[in-house]
């Protein structure tokens, strides 16, 4: 019994060794260590690991081609080193529909979240995730909470629609050189309230030998009326109403920030923040509160240029009622499209940046992780030269607010408070009247998308 036992033993242990040599499936089942599941091939023509290449293109939101590859290329690579990433470059401002009547739909898309509920879904172009999400045991408990609220807003119905990539915080940018050229003091390392901030933009608001600087652009009432969450249409009811009293108080803010001396250009100019020239390369804006994205990637980009700003962080500044949080969470997000041809192995891709190690791997690259935990902030950017020195710990003092689910025309007519800030700042129209002009011109609008997308 002992000897057959014995050749038994042996057999086992033939049979383990022929099939780790045979080229397999990976780790087909097990639980990953960290966090996530193990990844498996299990495609047709993937289950012997044969090259595959999957297109990934970025769709309106800011992630450089170096995030890209620190990110999610690195992660792939280690964890499927038969699959090729294909970086498709385009603008912010890429039309997504020519691209699909072109055919050119890619496997894979870094979008905002909120896309996912207006031009993602009219276009029919996101894969529901859920049956992978099943199959691979992904956790999304994982997610930090205010995460996975907004993962499952924009997600329809019994469904799920992305992976998060990661939380695009809100952090004010400021260039110490104009500080220090007027002698002023930076910005503090705690929360502001918007109107503490404007003082502290008023102190560098000045020309000097034909230069004008500017302090602060709160970069329009969509950037600070998520402190408030403002919506214009009410999801539920489909009315709008900007003349509330939450509404004026926004474009009091706005109108406050245009009356500093200087602020307002020769030429009308009342808009700063929107043009990334001021803050890289004319550096005449000394303080932009914005979405950490939105510039922390270009600022690495011209370090790698042989160009570095002396800058900082401070916390991103909110109203005076709503201190301790900065505005609805933003989270940049993949999904999977429906005309790939390799979804599953996509959707294996991308959940494999929830493992711990791919969420460590994001933080030291400068992106937020979208997974709870400590560690995470405390590597943060460790990977990122432009980062060295700075005060990071700011990025994190103003924790986002849960999100608000807009109504589906929200982005459709929030063009009419972009002419109110208009009419106030270079018009001098009072905030009551230029709201209830945007309120009527908004009532317009909703009345024909009404009738036309009956």
């Amino acid at each position: 019994m002992k000897r057959a036992g014995l050749i038994l033993m042996l057999l086992i242990m033939m049979i383990t060794m022929l099939a780790a040599c045979s080229g397999g499936t990976k780790n087909g089942s097990g639980a990953d260590t960290s966090g996530g599941t193990t990844p498996t091939a299990t495609e047709k023509g993937e289950d012997n690991q044969e090259p595959v290449t999957l297109k990934v293109l970025r769709a309106g939101i800011t992630v450089t081609q170096a995030e890209f590859e620190k990110t999610l290329l690195q992660q792939t690579k280690e964890k499927f080193p038969h699959v090729t990433l294909e970086w498709v470059d385009a603008p912010e401002d890429v039309e997504l529909e020519p691209l699909i009547t072109s055919g050119e739909v890619p496997d894979i898309m870094f979008v905002s979240t909120t896309s996912i509920a207006t031009t993602l879904k009219d276009l029919d172009l996101v894969e529901n995730l859920a049956p992978y999400i099943e199959k691979h045991n992904v956790d999304l408990s994982r997610l930090k909470p205010v995460v996975l609220d907004v993962v499952q807003k924009y997600s329809p119905e019994e469904g799920v629609a992305a992976i998060p990539f990661s939380v695009n915080l809100p952090v004010i940018f400021y260039n110490k050189d104009i500080f220090d050229k007027f002698g002023a003091s930076y910005p503090p390392n705690e929360q502001m309230s918007w109107n503490q901030a404007i003082e502290v933009g008023k102190t560098v608001t000045r020309s000097d030998n034909g230069v004008d600087y500017v302090g602060i652009d709160l970069f329009g009432s969509s950037n600070i009326a998520t402190g408030l969450d403002l919506f214009i249409i009410d999801p539920e009811t489909g009315k709008a109403d900007v003349t509330t009293p939450q509404w004026r108080k926004v474009f009091e803010q706005l109108k406050k920030s245009y009356e500093v001396q200087g602020y307002i250009g020769p030429d009308g100019r009342y808009q700063y923040a929107n043009d990334d020239d001021i803050f890289f390369n004319e550096q005449n804006l000394a303080i932009v509160a914005y979405n950490i994205a939105h510039l922390l990637g270009p600022l690495e980009e011209l370090r790698q240029q042989g160009i570095e700003l002396n800058w900082d962080f401070a916390p991103f500044p909110n109203f005076e009622e709503n201190l301790g949080t900065g505005k609805a969470v933003n989270v940049h997000s993949l999904v999977v499209t429906k005309a790939s041809k390799h979804k599953d192995l996509a959707f294996q891709v991308i959940s494999n940046l929830l493992t711990d190690e791919s969420q460590l791997a994001l933080a030291k690259a400068g992106r937020v992780p979208t997974v709870e935990g400590k560690q995470f902030e405390e590597v943060y950017g460790q990977d990122i030269p432009v980062l060295e020195g700075k005060t990071v710990e700011n990025i994190f003092k103003a924790p986002p607010r849960n999100a608000i689910k807009p109504h589906k025309f929200e982005s459709k007519v929030r063009k009419f408070l972009t002419e109110a800030e208009r009419s106030i700042a270079v018009d001098g129209m009072d905030v009551n009247t230029a709201l209830r002009v945007a309120q009527e011109g908004i009532e317009k609008e909703l009345e024909t998308l009404n009738n036309t997308s009956k």
